[in-house]
């Protein structure tokens, strides 16, 4: 992600990503979207908009202010913004424990948001975005529980990153950046970044996630998100990304808060 900013815009590196999913997946997705009952289709194209494009585009625009590192462990938070949306809007249950996991998980965020790497009390908006991203994935995936119960989620998954791809093409197509994907010495790094972006990271992933929770449970699959943190802050280390304890700290206080969430449901 990082490496496609450094020639392309958010919104562009976020659109390159979608649409390359969908290339990929777009098989699948032509015989799986038979599959689903078209008073579905609505819910799936939701998912698709709030799980894939908007949190792809908002975290582009919170690298541009961000470390990778950062932004990696911010996307932990999306279990506890999943409680919160199920809590507020889907009349989903919570207890005590539940509770204290998202305030030691937000003691975590006010870490890295408001401690810049100086040491220094800066507020950085930028990592607004991330949190935003976070929220959006989280009201999906309790769209996806409330809505499409019963559904294969290979389904869910290959469908919903056709109509992701279908809303980035149209935005590359309306806003007169196609141009700009031709392979150039100037863009080459940038738009290898970003289509490998959205086959590994993207579509590859939600195969292999949702392989996973046939195979497993979607609590064992969801130990992904421990997972996300420490290859983020690892790679961001190997970048030269500037970290303080400050921010290790606050990485400790978001993954601690997921696993009580995670252990109290």
């Amino acid at each position: 992600m990082k490496r496609g900013l450094d020639f392309y815009s958010p919104l562009q590196v976020a659109s390159i990503r979608q649409v390359s999913a969908a290339i990929v997946l777009l098989g699948f997705a032509v015989f799986h979207i038979r599959k689903i009952s078209p008073k579905k289709l609505g819910y799936v194209a939701l998912v698709g908009l709030m799980m894939m494009v908007i949190p792809a585009s908002l975290f582009c625009f919170a690298e541009v202010g961000i470390s990778s590192a950062i932004a990696g462990v911010l996307n932990a938070l999306t279990p506890a913004f999943t409680l919160i949306a199920g809590i507020c809007f889907f009349k989903q249950p919570t207890n005590r424990m539940q509770l204290a996991g998202l305030l030691i998980g937000f003691i975590g965020t006010i870490f890295l948001i408001l401690i810049n790497t100086k040491g220094q009390l800066s507020f950085n908006h930028f990592a607004l975005y991330a949190v935003a991203a976070c929220i959006s994935v989280g009201f999906s995936i309790n769209i996806i529980k409330t809505n499409l119960a019963g559904i294969n989620p290979i389904y869910i998954a290959t469908v919903s990153v056709l109509f992701a791809g279908l809303v980035s093409l149209a935005y590359l197509s309306f806003s007169d950046t196609l141009n700009i994907l031709m392979l150039t010495s100037q863009n080459k790094n940038s738009l290898l970044a970003s289509v490998t972006l959205g086959i590994a990271g993207t579509a590859i992933a939600q195969l292999l996630y949702n392989q996973v929770i046939r195979k497993t449970s979607a609590v064992f699959a969801s130990s992904v998100t421990y997972v996300i943190p420490a290859v983020a802050v690892f790679w961001g280390v190997l970048d030269g990304e500037p970290l303080l304890i400050w921010h290790y700290i606050g990485m400790i206080c978001i993954i601690v808060g997921v696993i009580i969430m995670r252990r109290s449901h």
